[in-house]
Order: C-alpha cells, then structure tokens, then sequence
C-alpha cells in the first residue's frame, strides 16, 4: 500500500515530491495545533460568560473575528505570493501563527480570545493563498484535482486526532494546557519553513506551470475576471453557509446533547476530520474523471438533506453518524487553478479565500442569532445553511 502511494505520488509530483511532501507536512502542523485548542475555546468561553445566550454570540463573534482577519489578509497575501513568491508567505504565516496561541494562553477575559482569534486569522489568511496556488505551480493540470485531494489532506487529518488530544488534555491536565503545547510546538513548524525551497516559491517556477488549462489553451484575460467573480460569488455563499454551521456544530452539542470537552474534541475530529478526509482523493479522481461541475453539483445536491436532519439527532453518535464529508472541496480548487493564468494563481486563490472569508465573517453571527431565536427548534438554523448551499447552484452552472 505504501508502495502504491509512493508510486502514485511520483506520478503526479515528479520532481516536486520532497517539496510537496515539506509543505503537506508544514500545513499538516499548523492545521493540528490549530485544532487543538480549538475543543477547549469554547469552555473558556463559559468560564468567562456564564449565561447561555451571551456565550453562544461570544462563540460566534469569535468565529467572525477569525474570518474577519482571514478574509482582509487573503487578497494581499495572495497578491504578495505572486510578487514576492510562496515561500515569503508560508514563513511569515507561521511566524505570525504562534502569538495566537500566546493570547489564549495568558487569557483572563474575553478581549484576549478576541485577539487570538484575530491573529490566528491573519496567519492562515497568508498560509492558505501561498500554500493553494504553490500545488498548483508543480502539478500538472491532468491530474490536478487528485493533487489536491492529496493535499487537502493535510489540514484534514491534521484535525482528526488533535481536537480530542486538545480535549483530552484539557480535561486531565489543564483548562489552558492544550495552548501551551501548541505554542512550544509551532516554533519547529516555523524554523522548518525556512528548508522550503524558494526557487520554487515563485509563480510560473515549475514547467508545468505554463499549461493552466485542461485543454492546453491560455486564459483570457476576460474569461478570468469573470470565471474569477463567479467563483468568488459561489464561496461567499459556501463561507456564510459554512459560517452558520460553524456555530451550529459547537453549540448543538454543547448545550443540546450536553458534550464533554473531549466529547466536543470527538465531535470536531469527525465532522472536520474524519468525513472529509475519506472524501478527499475519492473526490479528486472523481473530478478528474468526470469533470469538476457535475461533481460539484451533486455534493451540494447530495449533502443538503443530511444537515437538515442533523439537528434530529438525541445522541452524540447518532449526530455523528450523519456527518458526512464533501466530494467537492478538490474540484473547486483545482477548477479555479485551471481557470487561472500562472501569473495570477495567489491572487486568484487569495480573492476566493478573501470571498469565502466573507461570509465566514457574518455566518457565525447569524448562527448564533438563528439558534437564540428558534431554540429548541434547532432544525430551522441547519434547513438556513442547507438553502444557502443550494443558492450556489445556478452560479457554478453559469462558470465555464
């Protein structure tokens, strides 16, 4: 099996592969300590905010206050991947990364989860444009969504074991000890940054970066900016879907099935982790195959009725059983490294963040808001998200 992987890698990457490997691992880190402490956020925020209500619109608003840096970072990191190269971005998003878990760590009140949100925010809205359009620079477009099904699963397993060690920890040791593994922890990720290789880092680096299209063909300028705004118009839609779930993931168990710390961890590892990563390079093939849209279409299709259903759910494994993943996540990015010239790959993969980010910054809002409102009736905030997601129909048909 491993021979198989190997071998299949080696395919898809050539030459590229220690460099592919370095920065799935370095997204893999950053990903991991991320989720760690992100089970544990939730408790201080309770130890902070005693009533339910106010505690339910602080986890929303900090979801937002993430999504909010993210999303003002993306476009200018992205444009500045495209000047200055990859390898600038991906280090300076992991020196930055560290002072997030700092804030969380000497926490006494809520301005300083607010804070770390905010700088956790802009550390990935730098990492994610660079890392994104870097895949892009060393794969061929042939096999581009498998690339990225392979890659995504870096920041997917990364969440699978690490929110329930992150709850694990905090319930054994420590409130706050899952903050200061992860702060001593990403100094290395850091350091190894550093070993990227920066003559890869630029755009257009990599042979293969000079064919951009299935066919062969070069992207007008035209057909980009409007490829561009479509794409953005769709992930603006999925981040305020996705944002309202944000909330509603947390919230459900924690105050509907009652979840431990490590009961929410277990809930973080599949929902993030676990459905998403089986989905991942069955997706990519499948992309690949039979082409990006058709395959979009139908997860959305597809996903909509399980979330209506998962607010039905009276136990924690029946709510985990019908958490699934996303066929679509390699198709939409490797559709948008098709459809961008070499030049203008951070960029493009920096705007779409930028506009996922968006309606990341108001959907845990509205989240919280819908759960306040309709509580009990929980089925109302999932059926939002699940709307939201059918909207982006006609707009990814409209994409060519």
């Amino acid at each position: 099996m491993q021979r198989f992987v190997s071998e299949g890698l080696k395919r898809i990457f050539g030459g590229y592969l220690k460099l592919f490997s370095l920065l799935w691992i370095l997204t893999f880190s950053a990903v991991f300590l991320m989720a760690l402490v992100s089970p544990v956020i939730p408790y201080l925020v309770k130890v902070f905010v005693a009533e339910e209500g106010a505690a339910v619109i602080l986890i929303g608003f900090l979801n937002s206050s993430f999504n909010l840096s993210k999303t003002l970072t993306s476009v200018p990191g992205g444009i500045l991947a495209d000047k200055l190269g990859r390898k600038a971005l991906i280090t300076s998003s992991l020196l930055i990364l560290p002072f997030s878990f700092l804030l969380y760590y000497v926490s006494d009140n809520c301005y300083y989860l607010i804070a770390g949100a905010l700088v956790s925010g802009v550390a990935t809205g730098l990492l994610v444009p660079a890392v994104s359009a870097l895949v892009a620079d060393i794969t061929s477009a042939a096999t581009l969504s498998t690339a990225y099904g392979f890659f995504n699963l870096s920041w997917i397993l990364g969440q699978i074991p690490s929110p329930i060690l992150g709850g694990l920890l905090s319930d054994s040791v420590g409130l706050k000890f899952p903050f200061l593994v992860a702060l001593v922890a990403s100094i290395p990720c850091f350091i190894a940054s550093l070993r990227l290789d920066g003559g890869a880092g630029g755009s257009g680096s990599a042979e293969i970066s000079e064919k951009p299209s299935r066919d062969g063909g070069e992207v007008s300028e035209r057909s980009y900016g409007r490829t561009l705004a479509l794409f953005c118009a769709v992930e603006t839609l999925n981040g305020l879907g996705d944002g309202i779930l944000a909330t509603l993931f947390i919230v459900y168990p924690l105050y509907a099935l009652r979840a431990s710390a490590l009961e929410l961890g277990v809930v973080f590892s599949i929902s993030w982790g676990v459905a998403a990563a089986i989905s991942q390079i069955p997706g990519g093939r499948l992309a690949d195959r039979f082409g990006e849209k058709p395959l979009i279409i139908a997860s959305i299709i597809g996903s909509a009725p399980m979330l209506i259903l998962l607010p039905t759910a009276q136990t924690l494994t029946q709510y985990l059983i019908l958490l699934i993943g996303n066929l679509s996540v390699p198709a939409y990015s490797s559709w948008l490294a098709t459809s961008t010239p070499p030049e203008k790959r951070g960029t493009g993969f920096g705007a779409t963040s930028a506009a996922f980010g968006s309606g990341l910054i108001m959907g845990p809002v509205i989240g919280s808001l819908l759960w306040n409102v309709f509580q009990p009736q929980a089925i109302i905030p999932f059926a939002a998200s699940a709307i939201i997601f059918l909207l982006t129909i006609p707009l990814v048909k409209a994409i060519r």
